[in-house]
């Protein structure tokens, strides 16, 4: 059990599950095993969603956390300049998350997409390779399951890899070949729950917290440059 305190030892008591491969933790919100969860970006919930229309309308998010600043890491090369003519990159076997890979390419000008940039539509997280107009340097991408990505980084010649799981392998944030803007960035990752609880004082204080300056300081101080606060509430108490 962890608590969020204020000084006057007020606060929420959290008994934190955290996330396993074998969880489905939207399943978990949804059937009532846990009152919410933070586990995820607004594209992927919206594609669990239409995979699980049954919950539509039914699980809802009250607010936006942090992002996870999806970069470009290589341990073979110092820079983009670098890579060579005809280069393996690994990228996210996840629709979600393939098209944040694509953009970072596209904004470095090493490729070029049909589609401008990153915006959270449907057209933007339907990027794949078939939107790739111009591919100067002969890239070729390897959908590559997330952990195996940080993984197999010393053996292949760049990666891209989420934030928090660079973070968690020790990788150097400046080794990043390029990462993605934090600005306006449509992925940040939600705090999602019931729609019959998200007036229960108990989430309240939970979105008071999470969007709340403390949070804030403590994401920049620990997480540095590959977790970044992006907070805010989603709905109105």
């Amino acid at each position: 059990m962890q608590k969020l305190a204020d000084q006057d030892g007020s606060g929420l008591k959290l008994k934190v599950i955290e996330s396993s491969q074998a969880l489905d933790l939207n399943q978990l919100l949804f059937k009532g095993d846990v009152d919410a969860n933070l586990i995820q970006h607004r594209s992927y919930f919206n594609s669990w969603i239409e995979a699980h229309l049954e919950a539509k309308g039914r699980i809802v998010n009250v607010a936006t956390v942090l992002i996870n600043v999806f970069g470009l890491y290589s341990s073979k090369y110092p820079s983009l300049k670098d890579i060579p003519d005809g280069a393996s990159l690994l990228v996210t076997n996840e629709q979600t998350n393939l098209p944040r890979a694509l953009l970072i390419l596209q904004n470095d000008g090493l490729i070029k997409l049909d589609y401008p940039k990153s915006d959270g539509s449907a057209a933007a997280v339907a990027i794949d390779e078939k939107n790739i107009v111009a591919n100067p340097r002969h890239l070729k991408f390897i959908p590559t399951e997330m952990q195996l990505r940080t993984k197999s980084l010393p053996d292949v010649q760049g990666s891209f890899i989420n934030g928090d799981i660079a973070l968690t392998n020790d990788v150097d944030p400046a080794t990043a070949l390029s990462l993605e803007l934090k600005q306006n960035n449509p992925h940040p990752n939600v705090l999602t729950t019931r729609r019959e609880l998200v007036k229960d004082p108990r989430i309240q204080l939970l979105i008071n917290y999470l969007t709340g300056e403390k949070v804030a300081r403590f994401i920049n101080n620990y997480y540095k440059v590959f977790v970044a606060p992006v907070q805010a509430r989603l709905v109105q108490q």
